[in-house]
């Protein structure tokens, strides 16, 4: 597409094998557009450890011919694909314009539909807490073989002679592989061998009881190492992961760039950066520095949510807030995101069950802005859609609208607030958060914007000067000096920050409009702001919202040690206590310091286009009714035009009486003052409206 990248993630299902050119053709028509890539889900990483090269024709597993194996999808029955058949399906694909990948998760299916090669190399097993176990378990691809030689070396030779055997574009990594089953680095993985590796690279000494249980991989033993490592080492622990995984990239890149080929990974699981680097042990920056083309983020709030509602909240800000922090701490161009269209194996179809939810997540995931020394950008480079296999031309038409809509926003500027990153900060904030358990500033990003009050970007140092509006500064004692200094001598707009328990702002000689702190918490967080007025008015409502105990428990005293959560879907850091009241105190705070020309009386993020527009995502607070949102233009200001861009509301703007919100007039043309107007907002719905002002 025009604006941004589509990739395409899709079982063998999508594609005709009994067509003369193996469905290319057919799927191509289908679409009705040319994706940058068909990311073909062949599921088990078998395809890769037993490929037997091209010198006779044989058929694929069936859980290579379909993700876990299932009998269909809505558009045909599972089929026998040949080695020889992938071939040629890649070759028309090419001979077509776009380009075959190959997706494998590390799943193991314990023999259930063939002789797996995990059953025969179980050392290379993910272990954790619980031992070895009767039978292995997924593929850890930073152990070694029973003779000390590297899993990685080897998956690397099989992965550079498949992806040439079969015309290839290159090799993508999903779950279970990278990130490996589980995350969590408190319960995974502490087998003698990993263990060995970690003593090895950091030189630590462990006690002699811990070391006994070296060469012993029961629960008992395993369970040792990991309660002694975790709690006295658990920062080199994270370290030694992290320089791992950056290795196993490093090797991995090197060969499959060397022959022309690309490498993509998930290589997180509904995390920001630096959730990802604590819960799984993977540092994103370093593995992309490493040579990885792309980082194929999983931000499916609408699917993950919906599909695991019994267990896991409706994450939509949480989600959302993934893509401008890790954008922002990525080296440019690397990152996209999945976008959850529907999945024949997890049963679930947001595009035919939960279509407002659906055009939220795709429309909001490409609001987000990052501003660097380049300037402005889109924080995400496009769209990987899970999954396009089983869609009809009709659906295509569908969603294809609609991502045009998504990747059409080309702004120059963000009218909403802007969060500082520093990677100051974040280098430093594994010690810190380990032993105060303050807030990220992911957790401040999507916390501010739950509350009513959404952020529209993330800005490097080297963007400030290409930045001016809200400045939004999560820990401000963490930042280097410099940065400090560069943050106290902005002057293009206000600036909010917060900062640890007892911060004094005139040691650093800032004249705070208002400081206040979290009255009810152990760590009471500080938050100020300077470079505006902040009315008595304003002053007394944060008083008002602070002064109320939520009754949520502090936490104990050992913030080390306490229990953390087990899986990555969910919340999966613990943090200190923060009163409701604090939270929408602040975001009251930052939203009354937005210089824009309007008012929105529902949450949004305000764009700055090219043409002078102000492109605005309306969004409806509740999931369950239709909304009106009120627009209305400030004192000195009158409205030009406005347009919506979504698909949603059918009917333009309607033009409004802002004395007493009633409507006037259906069409523009026909107001002379144009001070205000009321748009429609869908269930779980947002409305996307161009507003021009005189």
């Amino acid at each position: 597409m025009e604006n941004g990248k589509v990739f395409i993630w899709m079982q063998l299902l999508g594609f005709n094998r009994d067509d003369e050119d193996r469905g290319a053709k057919r799927f191509l028509e289908q679409t009705g557009f040319i994706p940058d890539g068909a990311c073909g889900l062949v599921f088990h990483s078998d395809f890769f450890h037993q490929h037997r090269g091209m010198d006779e024709e044989y058929v694929l597993h069936p859980d290579n011919c379909a993700y876990y194996g299932i009998p269909r999808n809505v558009e045909r029955e599972r089929q026998p694909w040949t080695n020889y058949d992938l071939r040629e399906l890649a070759n028309n694909l090419e001979k077509n314009g776009t380009h075959l990948y190959a997706s494998i998760f590390g799943s193991n299916l314990h023999n259930k539909f063939h002789d797996e090669w995990i059953t025969h190399h179980p050392e290379i097993s993910r272990q954790g807490k619980s031992g070895f176990g009767s039978e292995p378990g997924t593929v850890f691809a930073l152990k070694r073989f029973k003779d000390g030689t590297y899993y990685e070396d080897f998956f690397i030779d099989k992965v550079c002679q498949a992806l040439e055997d079969y015309n290839l574009k290159g090799i993508h990594l999903a779950d279970a592989f990278c990130p490996p089953e589980g995350g969590m680095l408190h319960k995974m993985e502490y087998s003698t061998d990993f263990i060995e590796q970690f003593i090895e690279h950091t030189g630590v000494v462990l006690p002699d009881d811990v070391m006994a249980t070296m060469g012993d991989d029961s629960a008992q033993a395993e369970e040792k190492r990991a309660d002694y490592i975790y709690s006295n080492l658990r920062e080199e622990y994270v370290e030694f992961n992290s320089w791992r995984w950056e290795g196993f990239f490093k090797k991995l890149c090197s060969r499959v760039h060397a022959i022309g080929k690309e490498v993509m990974a998930l290589a997180m699981y509904c995390t920001d950066p630096f959730e990802t680097l604590y819960c799984i042990g993977i540092d994103l920056r370093k593995i992309v520095n490493a040579g990885v083309d792309r980082i194929t983020a999983n931000i499916l709030p609408a699917s993950c949510g919906i599909v695991n509602s019994d267990k896991c909240p409706y994450y939509f800000h949480r989600y959302m807030a993934i893509a401008p922090t890790t954008a922002a701490y990525l080296p440019k161009g690397h990152l996209i995101s999945m976008l959850g269209v529907q999945d024949a194996t997890e049963e679930w179809s947001m595009m035919h069950h939960a279509p407002c939810h659906h055009e939220r997540d795709m429309y909001t995931m490409m609001s987000y802005q990052m501003i660097d020394g380049d300037g402005i950008n889109r924080a995400l480079g496009g769209y990987f859609l899970c999954l396009g296999d089983g869609l009809s031309r009709q659906d295509w038409d569908w969603e294809r609208e609609r991502l045009e809509i998504g990747l059409s926003a080309k702004a120059v500027k963000t009218f909403s607030p802007a969060m500082y990153w520093s990677d100051f900060a974040f280098d430093a904030m594994l010690h810190e958060y380990i032993h105060t358990r303050r807030w990220i500033p992911f957790k401040l990003f999507y916390e501010l914007g739950k509350s009513g009050t959404h952020l529209g970007a993330t800005v490097r140092r080297e963007g400030l000067c290409n930045y001016s509006g809200v400045l939004v500064v999560p820990n401000f004692d963490m930042l280097s000096c410099d940065e400090q200094n560069d943050i106290i001598s902005y002057d293009r707009g206000p600036v909010f920050a917060t900062a640890s328990p007892d911060f004094d702002c005139e040691k650093f000689g800032i004249k705070p409009s208002i400081v206040f702190n979290d009255k009810f918490s152990n760590y009471p967080m500080t938050a100020f702001a300077f470079g505006c007025d902040v009315s008595e008015e304003i002053k007394a409502q944060i008083e008002e919202l602070i002064s109320v105990d939520d009754n949520t428990q502090n936490l104990p005293d050992d913030v080390v040690n306490i229990e953390e959560p087990t899986f990555t879907l969910f919340d999966t850091l613990v943090f200190q206590k923060v009163t409701q009241g604090f939270i929408d105190a602040m975001a009251l705070l930052v939203k009354t310091m937005i210089d824009c020309p309007f008012t929105i009386d529902k949450p949004n993020i305000v764009l700055g286009m090219a043409d002078g527009a102000y492109r605005t995502y309306i969004f409806n607070d509740v999931d369950h009714k239709y909304h009106r949102a009120f627009v209305k233009a400030k004192s000195d200001f009158e409205f030009e035009d406005a347009k919506t861009i979504s698909k949603f509301p059918v009917l333009p703007p309607r033009w409004m009486d802002v004395s007493t919100n009633q409507q006037v007039y259906l069409y523009g043309d026909e107001v002379e003052v144009k001070k205000g107007f009321e748009v429609k907002l869908a269930p779980a719905g947002v409305t996307i409206v161009d507003i021009y002002m005189k």
